[in-house]
């Protein structure tokens, strides 16, 4: 089985090891972290400028010996020395760099000899003098580098494997003198002389025909016909002669005008070449692939009745709507965004496909949530159909175009080149960002996790900025990469499951009515373009208690509530920018509404959806808490529980239950919104599916707290029976934790 060396790490992130070991050793590195910052330090230091090579500081350094290091390499080092060399690399950033660079020059030379180009090959001539600078000079009789002449023993005899090539003749050297060489060429050119005459002497030869006389022939033969010919030939021409199919046969191109269109037909199109680079050379740097510029049209949203808003650039610019009956044009690089809930088609001016699928977690409860798309469109360089970065949610990519399309899709720092090979082709494109629960406060950034999947047809993949491609892609399967390893996964199959991969997700026809009815209702009162904003801020402020009666089925009451809960999600969609302070006031807002345990849920759910998506949101929403009077420590653990407290799934089991009992001591914290948010994090992160089948647990507001003081006894009766049942739950669900293997 493979080891975790120094050495092994290096073939790892040169993706130089077979299949089954990268695997094997993908899932170590996942499960070290001292692996995992291993591997962090050989990218910078190999990325950094001015380090320089190690210098011999004596005999004993290991480190600086370019031979240790050759042999370190090609697995030729004694185990003592194999030893020491890795301990100075760890020691060291100049030796580890050192070594891993030489590890990837291997990799790429012996992946791919280097071509050097024309240029270069001038520069290097000019560096001497001539006449050793002339590339046509051939070497002379010079003494060899060692400074010593070999003796005749030593050259080369005819007994080496190459002799019998020689056919008998005497080999040719630099020892043999002019005339020696002047009698072996003659000699070889009178032999290939008298081959090229028996050759000729051997082929087929026709005998010349009899000239045809008549005007039929030398209509033909002849230069144009004149006066003078007419004249020569007074009786009228035969018929059938004249209707003879011989004059076309013999009317054929000149050669020399059939071969002059040849060398357009191989011309390269270099500047394509160079858009699209061959993801079996040489890997490519991420910004050397930077999107192209430019605010020109790149395609038109052609879905009616939804809500898709773009902004550009600029973190102050609006959000305005896109609408096919309005203002349906998409401009490179702005933001579009294809609000939660609603499923929307993008058509590229190429003809490429792109369908934004918003969700909600009534829909499709994934995790790390998915809620809107978001989606940047970028003018696709030389030999590509479209080009997009994927910056949350899920997107599905069609090629639209009877010989299928290229396009390219950017994913956190991933690049990857699609090639859908028919019309129908199709892929699933997703990136979700959060972080892992127990992130402190300024500790790791947020993890994104991406996936493609082929959902129809074939498609060919690649990442020009890693030695990974995959030709024809079978349907549902998938590729996969996340931010905190930096790997990329071989093709597997796809958990379809787990994914729920379907563009229309099916939910309970009541509920889904009352979720359809809110789309609809918030479509139709966007009336203005850039009125987004004045439209969720309606749906949050607004009380809808009074329009409940006796009698009401849960479907009515859902589709009461429900736009206020959507529009929490919505607001957190469009809160980044430079008002995304301002926006937040009215998410935070909601948590002091002890009568609307509905909209707290949902103020949550959206903010923790928020505050993973930018490593900045933290102190925006630490500074948010803060401007509302709430205390620093109040501040503080409130964004670590949006964050992500604890969870089961953590690999220090002693941290995973001390978190859990941790997050129910907090159900009956004093303050609502930390109680809000701790029962958030139990469900998201400890729940099973036990936890669903208890209302008990799931369904009791946690602002019955506050009737403890007062007059409703059967309401504290209630919460005291809740904080009861999860202290009894959460001993079943300690028991699971240290179970698991």
């Amino acid at each position: 089985m493979i080891r975790l060396t120094l050495r092994t790490l290096l073939a790892y992130i040169d993706d130089t090891l077979e299949p089954d070991e990268a695997r094997v050793l993908g899932r170590k590195v996942a499960a070290s972290e001292e692996a995992q910052k291993i591997i962090e330090r050989i990218k910078q230091a190999t990325r950094r400028r001015g380090l320089g090579s190690p210098a011999a500081t004596g005999h004993d350094d290991i480190g600086s010996n370019p031979n240790v290091v050759a042999e370190y390499l090609s697995d030729n080092l004694d185990p003592e020395q194999v030893g020491e060399l890795e301990e100075a690399c760890l020691e060291s950033d100049l030796h580890l760099a050192e070594v891993a660079a030489c590890h990837q020059i291997l990799t790429v030379v012996l992946t791919d000899p280097v071509r050097v180009p024309p240029t270069a090959n001038q520069r290097m001539y000019k560096l001497v003098g001539a006449p050793a600078s002339d590339p046509r000079r051939k070497p002379g009789k010079t003494t060899p580098v060692g400074g010593v002449i070999p003796t005749a023993a030593e050259r080369p005899d005819a007994d080496d494997p190459d002799a019998a090539l020689l056919l008998g003749m005497k080999r040719f050297a630099e020892s043999d003198s002019w005339a020696g060489r002047v009698g072996l060429v003659t000699a070889v050119g009178v032999v290939a002389a008298t081959l090229a005459v028996a050759v000729f002497l051997a082929l087929p030869r026709t005998q010349p025909t009899p000239p045809d006389t008549s005007s039929a022939s030398a209509a033909v033969v002849a230069p144009p016909p004149t006066t003078v010919v007419a004249k020569a030939d007074p009786k009228p021409a035969d018929p059938k002669r004249a209707e003879a199919p011989e004059p076309k046969k013999l009317d054929t191109p000149d050669p020399k005008k059939a071969e002059a269109p040849e060398p357009k037909k191989v011309e390269p199109p270099e500047p394509k070449k160079a858009d699209v680079p061959d993801p079996k050379g040489v890997a490519v740097k991420p910004e050397d692939l930077v999107p192209l510029g430019g605010n020109e049209e790149v395609g038109r949203v052609e879905s009616a009745n939804v809500i898709v808003i773009a902004r550009p650039a600029d973190p102050s610019g609006r959000w305005t709507r896109l609408d096919p009956a309005g203002k349906p044009a998409v401009r490179a690089n702005e933001q579009v965004v294809a609000l939660p809930g609603y499923k929307a088609d993008v058509k590229l001016a190429t003809g490429v496909g792109v369908h934004l699928w918003g969700n909600l977690p009534e829909q499709v409860l994934a995790r790390p949530a998915l809620m809107e798309s978001r989606v940047r469109f970028h003018p696709p360089a030389g030999g590509l159909d479209g080009d997009l970065t994927v910056d949350a949610g899920r997107v599905y990519v069609t090629a639209g175009k009877p010989g299928g399309a290229k396009v390219r899709v950017r994913v956190g720092t991933e690049v990857w080149d699609l090639h859908l090979r028919d019309e129908k082709a199709e892929v699933l494109v997703q990136a979700a960002t959060a972080f892992v629960p127990g992130t402190p406060l300024g500790g790791e950034k947020p993890r994104t996790d991406a996936r493609l999947v082929t959902v129809r047809g074939s498609t060919d993949f690649a990442a020009p900025t890693r030695f990974k491609k995959f030709d024809a892609l079978p349907v549902w399967s998938e590729v996969a990469w996340d931010s905190r390893t930096g790997q990329l996964s071989d093709p597997h199959p796809a958990p379809k499951d787990e994914l729920q991969p379907s563009k229309i997700p099916t939910i309970e026809a009541e509920f889904g009515r009352s979720v359809q009815k809110t789309l609809s209702d918030a479509q139709r009162g966007l009336s203005a373009p850039d009125g987004v904003r004045v439209l969720l801020k309606e749906r949050l402020v607004t009380d809808p208690s009074d329009k409940f009666r006796p009698g009401m089925s849960p479907g009515e009451i859902i589709a009461i509530l429900y736009p206020t809960q959507w529009a929490a999600y919505a607001q957190a969609a469009i809160m980044d920018g430079t008002d995304s302070g301002e926006l937040l006031k009215d998410l935070l807002d909601l948590l002091s509404f002890e009568s609307r345990s509905y909209v707290r849920q949902a103020a949550i759910v959206a903010l923790s959806n928020w505050v993973a998506r930018s490593p900045e949101n933290t102190d925006v929403l630490v500074k948010g808490s803060l401007n509302k009077g709430w205390e620093r420590e109040t501040a503080d653990l409130f964004a670590q529980l949006m964050r992500g407290y604890s969870s089961a799934d953590m690999r220090d089991r002693t941290a995973a239950v001390a978190g859990l009992d941790k997050l129910v001591e907090m159900l009956d914290d004093p303050r609502l919104a930390v109680r809000e948010a701790a029962l958030g994090n139990l469900l998201a992160f400890y729940a099973g599916p036990d936890t669903a089948a208890n209302r008990v647990l799931t369904s009791t507001d946690v602002a019955t707290r506050e009737t403890r003081a007062g007059a409703d006894p059967a309401k504290v009766k209630a919460w005291d029976a809740f904080l009861k049942a999860w202290k009894d739950h959460a001993e079943t669900i300690k028991k699971r934790i240290l179970e698991k293997k």
